[in-house]
């Protein structure tokens, strides 16, 4: 049998598993990733899209944290938009339309020269522990590799099975292998496991499609990236467009005739979809009273003839879609290229997890993606970045990095997961965020850039570029607070053509700033600075000084849970000695293991007494080891 050493083994290279293992590398530790099929690295079965109300703000997360997949968007976008801008700024946030296939490529090619990580198509069958530690793992091909710490980043692919009408088949997405032994070597471990479903559309062949009833939507005419160093490019004037229609009262009906031959009316799929991306199907189901519905005709590529059907997935027999299809607007004579349909798979249930993505019985074991529970490529990455840093923390003994509720997206969904598990695919909005007009866009890298630098992912030369603009945006901030004007005819002008409202009392430009209509090109125009910002540094400076008063309520808020997340729990608490714990909080305490007494607080069912009677507790553990 083959044998090598290594420090760390990433299962999986999708987009949790690219991220981890780059990460992994990166951080100096000797990397191997196991990819099924290499030629589907970063793939992308499902919308190829990048991201969107809140996933966009995990994708910026993953760039200020020294992450790849903001690069990657930035190197296949095709179309980009800003969304939510009418919302305010703690939600507004980026969506690409990517190509998927330059997408793949961006990543193999980082994969296939990075330092410290070498790329092997083969199966892991065997997780391997010694005394409730990770060991290594045993391929398909027969080889055994010793590591110190492992990231499963299995995705769908975990026994895997495709689901259409009566149709039913073990694989992966689109048709790719499968792993069936993987789970069963985790079940022995003593994982507790359950089932997801997630479905997708049909493809269909641009050249049979007629958009003249549809609408279209170009990208912004504005230079648009994801990533912190990037350099915006405007997709206007490419040729590429979406196209907006909807269903018909004739789809309705076929879905009428045909419902009860979906696998989710007859029973052969009983896991949960999605919520918040529902198959035709699930619409149909439940919402008996909506005859139609919106679709989105989004062209895969440029290079290709193929078009993904947004809202548009289904598990439904192949001859059922092909005359659902048929039922849509311009697509009477429309061929399908790729069949939809629905896949079930394995998922770890998440409440066994750590905020490290380590497992809690397990030393060295990581989960990282959609084995989470989670949806959505987005949120893949950026638990495969975290898990990737974590699991090289632990191979070099050093702190993991924890990220708080208050502190990013990434932290409220792993917080999410570790505290309140999921039983369907968890997906990340902006109303799951308390404190979101903390987690904005704009200041990604303010509250994360640390991180990404301590953990040796962010270099001198992106560092140095992060430093001069904290700069630049802290000295323009001073300027427009100590800054004074005065009413003037000039500045009564110029608010009149801002339409905003006028200066009325002698104030500082900051002041100003938070009046009706006054933004920062009117101040700029009113009180021009010493050297012009960027776009980004504008929009920082003038959201920071907007809301002040709204971030510094945010902000005390936040410490005062942050204290309660500092108030540490021993991982072997007794909770059957805490008298006075409800029977529903010493049952869901005892499930989940909190890791603190705000993680335990955030629990479903656990109240704020129960966490008053747990504090009681450890103070006295406290004073009584002090006295010893």
């Amino acid at each position: 049998m083959f044998r090598e050493k290594y420090d760390i083994i990433v299962i999986g290279g999708g987009h949790a598993g690219c991220e981890a293992a780059l990460a992994s590398s990166r951080t100096g530790c000797k990397t191997l990733m196991l990819n099924l099929n290499v030629d589907n690295t970063a793939l992308m079965p499902c919308n190829p899209s990048i991201g969107g109300p809140a996933k966009g703000h995990l994708v910026r997360e993953v760039s200020a944290l020294g992450g790849e997949q903001a690069r990657a968007a930035d190197a296949s976008t095709l179309m980009i938009r800003w969304l939510n801008t009418s919302k305010g700024a703690a939600v507004r946030a980026l969506r690409a339309q990517c190509d998927p296939f330059l997408y793949s490529t961006y990543y193999r090619k980082l994969l296939t020269v990075q330092k410290n990580l070498d790329v092997n198509q083969d199966e892991a069958i065997r997780i391997i522990t010694k005394s409730g530690k990770i060991s290594g793992v045993i391929t398909r091909h027969g080889a055994e590799y010793e590591a110190k710490a492992i990231i499963i980043c299995g995705g769908v692919y975990m026994a895997g099975r495709v689901f259409m009408g009566d149709v039913s088949f073990r694989s992966g997405p689109m048709g790719q292998n499968n792993s069936e032994e993987l789970p069963k070597s985790l079940a022995d471990l003593g994982i507790k496991t359950g089932k997801m479903r997630t479905d997708t559309t049909p493809r269909l062949n641009i050249n049979t499609i007629d958009f003249k009833t549809a609408t279209p939507q170009l990208s912004e005419n504005e230079p648009l990236c994801f990533d912190l160093w990037g350099e915006g490019k405007i997709y206007a004037n490419t040729g590429y467009a979406c196209w907006f229609s909807r269903t018909t009262e004739r789809t309705y009906e076929i879905l009428s005739k045909n419902i009860s031959r979906s696998p989710l009316v007859t029973g052969d799929v009983e896991a949960n979809g999605p919520r918040y991306c529902p198959s035709i199907e699930d619409k149909f189901l439940k919402f008996p009273d909506h005859v139609t519905h919106p679709i989105v005709f989004e062209p895969v590529s440029m290079n290709t003839n193929e078009v993904y059907v947004q809202n548009f997935s289904t598990s439904l027999p192949y001859d059922v879609q092909v005359e659902m299809i048929h039922s849509l607007p311009g697509c009477e004579n429309a061929k399908i290229i790729k069949p939809g349909y629905g896949i079930e798979y394995t998922y770890i249930l998440p409440e066994q997890l750590k905020h490290n993505l380590e497992n809690k019985n397990i030393s060295g074991l990581f989960f990282a993606g959609q084995v989470n529970g989670t949806s959505g490529y987005e949120e893949a990455a950026a638990q495969g970045l975290l898990a990737g840093i974590n699991a090289s923390m632990y191979v070099q003994k050093k702190e993991p990095v924890i990220l708080g509720r208050d502190e990013g997206y990434l932290g409220v969904l792993v917080d999410d997961l570790t505290a309140k598990s999921t039983n369907e695919p968890y997906r990340m909005l902006t109303g799951r965020c308390e404190h979101r007009l903390l987690l904005r866009w704009d200041n990604a890298a303010h509250r994360l850039s640390q991180y990404g630098r301590r953990a040796g992912l962010i270099d001198d030369k992106r560092w140095k570029f992060l430093e001069a603009r904290f700069e630049n945006e802290n000295k323009e901030i001073s300027r427009l607070k100590s800054t004074k004007i005065s009413p003037s005819q000039e500045i009564m002008k110029l608010c009149s053509d801002y339409d905003s409202e006028i200066l009325q009392d002698t104030m500082t430009l900051s002041d100003f700033l938070k009046h009706r209509g006054v933004t920062y090109k009117l101040i700029t125009e009113i009180s021009p600075p010493p050297s012009e910002l960027t776009r980004e540094e504008a929009a920082h400076v003038e959201t920071e000084l907007r809301y002040v008063g709204y971030l510094e309520r945010e902000a005390r808020v936040a410490g005062k849970m942050k204290n309660l997340d500092g108030s540490k729990i021993p991982d072997n608490f007794d909770y059957d000695s805490v008298k006075g714990l409800r029977l529903e909080s010493l049952q869901k305490l005892k499930r989940y293991r909190p890791e603190s007494l705000g993680h335990a607080l955030r629990i479903s069912g656990v109240t704020p007494v129960d966490v008053q009677l747990i504090s009681v507790i450890l103070s006295r553990n406290e004073r009584e080891k002090a006295k010893q």
